[in-house]
């Protein structure tokens, strides 16, 4: 059986902060993301695929499933090509791809974190990703 990292979701205190730090606009979510090379699933539902694709089905869920609640808006999707400044293959350098999504307000980020098909969604999350660092900027 899969041991689900929770290390790659917040903890109370980093919603929290969210929740109650911050101005009242948009904000922006830079995603840095590092995947398994097998997407690990914690049962047999699924079809095997690589980490990539089981993420894909993760923000499938974010932008479109939910994407009424969410209302995120896709700013840059694109892989990462090199390391320009910093440790190359060190593993704060050592990055798939880069995901960078707008939402109007963090209230539709914390909506969207609420919602039971986004939680049902969080699984190929968990399954696809092996680490991620998720960077709240101003929108």
């Amino acid at each position: 059986m899969t041991v689900i990292d929770r290390s790659i979701d917040p903890t109370a205190n980093q919603v929290r902060a969210l929740r109650d730090t911050g101005s009242h606009g948009p904000v922006v979510m830079l995603n840095l993301l590092k995947f398994k090379e097998v997407a690990d699933y914690d049962d047999a539902g699924e079809a095997p695929c690589s980490g990539v694709e089981a993420y894909a089905r993760y923000q499938h869920a974010f932008t479109v499933t939910v994407g009424a609640i969410s209302q995120a808006q896709v700013l840059y999707d694109g892989p990462v090509e090199q390391v320009f400044i910093g440790m190359a293959g060190s593993p704060e350098a050592d990055w798939d791809k880069v995901l960078i999504v707008r939402y109007p307000t963090r209230q539709h980020f914390l909506a969207m974190m609420a919602d039971p098909d986004y939680r049902l969604a969080l699984r190929h999350r968990y399954a696809g990703l092996a680490r991620t660092v998720l960077l709240q900027c101003a929108g």
